[in-house]
Parts: C-alpha cells; structure tokens; sequence
C-alpha cells in the first residue's frame, strides 16, 4: 500500500508537501522513524480522519499533536499514575526495549503506537491502547498498511469507532495550531507547508 493511494483513497488529489526537519524530529523523539510515515507527512500534514482519528505529526504547534510532545506526555501521565496508583505503566513506553511509541489518538481518548521491537523502524508493527479497558489490540503490520485498512474500515480494533460515514474514510486537513484555552500547550513550530 503506498501513500499515494492512501491519500487518493481519503480525498487528497495531491500532496499536501509538509515539510519537517527530519533530523529534529528523530533527535527529539531519539529514533529513526519508519519511511511511510515520513512520506505520509509530507503528503497529509496535520489533520485527521473523520474528525475521530487524529495522527500526530512533528513540529506543529498544539503539544496534544506534536509526536515528540504527545510521548512526552504518555510518559508524564504513566508517571502520574505510578505515583496515584502505587503500580507501573499498563504498557512499556519508548524507549524501553520493545517500547511503545504513540502516533495517533481519538476523540475518545483510545491511543496507537509503533511496537518498537526491532532496530529497523519500517518492520515495527502497531498496537492500539483503548481508552477504558486494558484489553489491547495488535495490527501485525505497518503504519501504511494500518491506516489503508482504517481508512476503508476494515480494520479489526474493536475499540476503534466503525465509520459514520460512507467508505473510503476522508482526511479532514489541518494546521496543527495552538488554539487559546485548551489542554494542549503552545510549542514552537518548526514543520511547514511547502508553497507550490
């Protein structure tokens, strides 16, 4: 599944071309990241899917989206809970071997992340974290093959919301701005649009 047919499958005509500071990115988050996701970047920016699934993207200014700042705060809030509830993290976050790494979250609070359980970011696999059960779901594939599967509504996590509206699943584009008054916390923004 490439990315181009990913973005044509969910109503991109064309590229999006966001650009990030890929060496930025990976120093901040403190690993390579896979190619697909690199390239669905570019080609999609900032956004979600059906105003549900929200992918995090580096550089952008809300922290609740940023990538880097979205695993910070997986780690703060395991953190919190191990301080509250006397007890570790329901899942190893990265960089713990094997670790989980957070990409994307929905509206209802559910979470998916890469299984970091190989040195080659592109053979990482994904795990989906509901929100109000411990019981995780696996996708024995990558991110590109994962969102193709989303995007047609065929993806089997239970937990995921089955599309509202008719199949293939449309991107909504976004900026990834720092909006006043929410929980996110306003980052400095280093991704930006190409302009033609």
């Amino acid at each position: 599944m490439s990315i181009e047919q990913l973005a044509a499958d969910a109503g991109l005509s064309a590229p999006r071309r966001y650009l990030v500071d890929w060496d930025r990115a990976e120093t901040a988050i403190g690993t390579r990241l896979p190619a697909d996701y690199k390239e669905y970047v570019y080609w999609f920016g900032p956004g979600c899917f059906e105003y549900y699934l929200y992918i995090c993207v580096p550089g952008v200014e809300n922290s609740v989206q940023e990538l880097a700042a979205r695993l910070a705060g997986e780690h703060e809030a395991a953190r919190r809970r191990a301080q509250q509830f006397k007890r570790s993290p329901r899942v190893p976050l990265f960089p713990e071997s094997g670790g989980w790494l957070p990409w994307a979250y929905t509206t209802g609070g559910d979470a998916l992340y890469w299984v970091t359980s190989s040195d080659d970011p592109d053979r990482w696999t994904i795990a989906g974290r509901p929100s109000r059960s411990t019981d995780f779901a696996y996708f024995d594939g990558g991110f590109a093959a994962f969102l193709h599967t989303y995007v047609w509504d065929t993806v089997e996590m239970h937990f995921l919301s089955e599309a509202e509206e008719d199949v293939p699943i449309a991107f909504q584009p976004g900026t990834g701005e720092w909006r006043p008054g929410g929980a996110a916390e306003r980052l400095e923004a280093y991704g930006y649009f190409e302009t033609p």
